[in-house]
């Protein structure tokens, strides 16, 4: 049973997929939804893993955990897992984007590593780019971000001006389209890309 030393994964996939025109974590790749590979690679990484969704989602197997203001984005998504793991006396919260299916195995250790001292949260960072969505965030730091949101906060990327953040690097991790170790399918054309450079590879 986790408890306080554990870490909840929460797949992020509460948004309305409007490039895409279909909620794009339900969609085929290799005859497993998107969500279903970042799940796969998720669960390992740590105690318990759940899913932040419209409850439609709940075709995935996992307990769905939904935002109590739907389409506000991914920041409502890391509320509504802080306020669930705060409710299971769980300290550390992992997120991972429902939309990238072939992101770092040992993605969390690394985001643990990087948690020293008074690090509120810790994002990944990949040439250049900080990957919001994948990050690793203590329970404690819940009462800030919530006060930040009611005060009409939206973007993760704001998350910084409110807590100590690291950005540990993963540069030296190439394995994706184009090298990005963190490619996301957010459009069908994505998806072609994404299903180009895999083809014949195993996702697992």
């Amino acid at each position: 049973m986790a408890g306080a030393g554990a870490t909840l994964g929460v797949i992020l996939a509460g948004g309305a997929s409007k490039r895409f025109g279909t909620n794009k974590a339900l969609v085929a790749l290799d005859g497993r939804a998107i969500v279903a590979h970042v799940a796969a690679r998720a669960a390992p990484q740590v105690d318990l893993l759940v899913l932040n969704a419209a409850d439609d989602a709940a075709a995935t197997g996992l307990t769905v955990v939904p935002d109590r203001a739907a389409g506000e984005g991914p920041l409502a998504g890391w509320i509504a897992g802080l306020r669930w793991a705060k409710a299971e006396g769980i300290s550390l919260m992992a997120t991972f984007a429902c939309d990238t299916p072939h992101f770092p195995l040992d993605t969390v250790g690394r985001l643990r590593a990087a948690m020293t001292g008074g690090v509120d949260c810790v994002m990944a960072r990949h040439d250049g780019q900080v990957h919001h969505t994948f990050a690793l965030v203590r329970t404690a730091a819940l009462s800030r971000i919530e006060e930040a949101y009611a005060g009409g906060m939206r973007r993760l990327r704001a998350v910084g001006g409110i807590l100590s953040c690291a950005l540990p690097d993963f540069s030296d991790y190439r394995d994706g389209p184009n090298g990005d170790a963190f490619f996301n399918i957010n459009t069908r054309e994505d998806l072609a890309v994404f299903e180009s450079w895999w083809h014949g590879r195993d996702l697992r």
